[in-house]
């Protein structure tokens, strides 16, 4: 693949990506009474809800402009390593078949290892900066 296509497939996959996260923490930080009471269903501790709703936001912001995408990415895949074992584990609950509880977050995490592979790309922040673009 031509070094062109792979920036703008990194382009892509960061704006998606990096927009599904912004979207989720900003849902969960704008209601925290509601995030705190799911957390807290789940047994995790009620920091955790604030540490996740704003890395998910700060880390969204971080993909679309391609600043740090491979630290912003880790945390990211991390997140979602712990939503795809709490969609496994609440799939019965919601009377839902697990592959299509867990699809979603793996699909997201696989997109966010991708990143941490192939970095922003030259259509970033980071691109610019270390390729005088």
């Amino acid at each position: 693949m031509n070094s062109k296509r792979a920036d703008i497939i990194s382009l892509i996959v960061r704006l998606i990506i990096g927009g599904i996260f912004i979207f989720a923490g900003w849902v969960k930080a704008s209601d925290m009474t509601m995030t705190l009471g799911f957390f807290s269903q789940l047994g995790l501790p009620s920091f955790l809800a604030y540490v996740i709703s704003y890395a998910e936001i700060l880390g969204g912001i971080a993909l679309v402009i391609g600043l740090w995408t491979e630290l912003a990415s880790t945390g990211l895949a991390i997140i979602m390593i712990g939503a795809t074992y709490y969609s496994y584990q609440m799939a019965p609950a919601m009377n839902m078949p697990v592959s299509q509880a867990i699809m979603p977050t793996i699909a997201i995490f696989a997109a966010a290892l991708s990143l941490i592979a192939t970095g922003a790309g030259r259509f970033s922040v980071a691109g610019r900066t270390n390729k005088g673009v």
